[in-house]
């Protein structure tokens, strides 16, 4: 019975020694997955700022891209009055307003 009881105490050592290093295991990772998470948090919220400031960007660009093709349109009608009538229109669409 003394063996038995000392080989139980033996294993119930074993068993809390091994629990107790994979406690601290466990916490140093959870610990790690918590910094990397912050610091996607961080790349994500600085990602998505860019986002925004690139949005306005494209949208000026895009703004810009129809204004001359208005414009390069009204130069072309322009020039095709003139081949066909060999005068300058009253009204020409250059320079830009």
């Amino acid at each position: 019975m003394g063996k038995a009881l000392a080989g139980a105490l033996v294993a119930a050592i074993a068993a809390a020694i091994a629990f107790f290093i994979w406690w601290s295991v466990n916490s140093v990772q959870q610990e790690d997955m918590l910094q990397q998470i912050a610091a996607m948090n961080r790349e994500l919220s600085q990602l998505s700022g860019d986002n925004t400031q690139l949005k306005g960007e494209l949208a000026k660009v895009q703004t810009e891209e129809q204004n001359l093709a208005a414009q390069n349109e009204d130069l072309r009608k322009a020039i095709a009055t003139v081949k066909a009538t060999g005068k300058l229109p009253p009204d020409l669409p250059y320079p830009p307003k």
